[in-house]
Order: structure tokens, then C-alpha cells, then sequence
């Protein structure tokens, strides 16, 4: 599964990962394949996996399913599956690694799992160069290339990767169709290894 992923993605993203925009690229991912890989959420989550609900900037963070469960159905929030690659088992765990030795930067791999209305971070930026890869539904991306422009208008679907420049200004929702979305973040930070 990592070998194809990484197979995949590689050739998509290497020359772009330079950008000082955001680059979207569709369809590196058969959408049917990508939406068939295996990511342990919801019920499937591991045992000492935590899942930060976000509500704004804050994060309201679980670990106990019944708890993460019953958290989002107080308030639905955006769930994120934080650090994927030291916290739960599954292919990813090496596309991280690799992608680790390949970029020499560290590399954190993170799910985002939403549905349409669900309460996001609003407008901000990450401290890390976002290599996003659609898994399931779709998401609508707001970016400020410039930061005194308007936004830019992304819509990523099953099987598009979107890299996403560090510090760049953007927001993020779940369309109302298909009205759910998870997508695979890892972050490239740029701290020594």
C-alpha cells in the first residue's frame, strides 16, 4: 500500500514542492482506490489515538472512542486524527518515514475527517508545508496567495493532492455535496533533523 501510494504521488508532487503558491494537482489517485485504503477512524481508531475536536482555534482533545463519540454529538466539530504515524498503526507509517529520508525534514502525517456544517478552525496558517492528499468527499480551500487579495477558490476531490505553502493564510470547509470529507495532512516542518 505505502509503495503505491508513494509510487503515486512522487512524480505529482517532487518538481512543486518548491512552489511559493499553493499547487493543486488532480486525480494522482484513482478516486476509487484512494477511497478504499484503510485509516483507523471513528470505530477503527487505535486505543492511545487522539482526536482533537476544533472549535476555532481551540482544540478539544480525546482519546476514548466513546468520549470522541459523544464530544461530537454535543457539538459537531472537525476531527482530527493527530500524528497518525506514531499513534496508530497502518500504511502511512512508512509513506511518513519515506517521505521523511527522501525531504530530510521531518514529517507529520495527521487525518482530517468532517462533515458539511461541521465547526472548523476559520482563517489561519501552519507553521509547516501542508502535502495534502484528498482520501474521501470533497473540500473547499480558501487561499490568500496575497495577503492583501482575495481568496483563491480550491475545490480538492478524492485523489487530488493540494500543497499547500507554509504560512499561507487559508480556511477550510466540507462542501455540502458529498457532505463528507477526510484528507491525509503531512506536514513538512522545517526543524533540523
Amino acid at each position: 500500500m505505502a509503495f503505491s501510494f508513494l509510487g503515486r504521488l512522487g512524480p505529482a508532487v517532487w518538481p512543486r514542492l518548491t512552489a511559493s503558491q499553493p499547487v493543486h494537482v488532480q486525480q494522482v489517485f484513482d478516486a476509487t482506490w484512494i477511497e478504499s485504503v484503510f485509516l483507523p477512524l471513528a470505530e477503527q481508531k487505535a486505543a492511545g489515538q487522539t482526536v482533537a475536536l476544533v472549535d476555532g482555534l481551540d482544540f478539544h482533545r480525546r482519546s476514548h472512542k466513546d468520549a470522541v463519540a459523544r464530544a461530537y454529538q454535543e457539538r459537531q466539530r472537525t476531527r482530527v486524527y493527530e500524528s497518525l504515524d506514531l499513534r496508530s498503526d497502518g500504511w502511512f507509517i512508512a509513506v511518513t518515514l519515506q517521505l521523511t529520508a527522501m525531504i530530510r525534514s521531518p514529517v507529520v502525517c495527521s487525518a482530517y475527517e468532517s462533515h458539511a456544517g461541521d465547526r472548523n478552525l476559520g482563517p489561519h496558517d501552519d507553521e509547516w508545508l501542508g502535502l495534502i492528499t484528498q482520501v474521501r468527499g470533497a473540500k473547499r480551500w480558501l487561499v490568500w496567495p496575497d495577503t492583501t487579495g482575495a481568496p483563491e477558490e480550491i475545490v480538492t476531490r478524492a485523489g487530488d493532492v493540494l500543497i499547500l505553502p507554509q504560512g499561507m493564510k487559508h480556511e477550510v470547509n466540507t462542501p455540502g455535496s458529498p457532505g463528507y470529507s477526510v484528507h491525509l495532512v503531512f506536514a513538512i516542518t522545517d526543524e533540523p533533523m
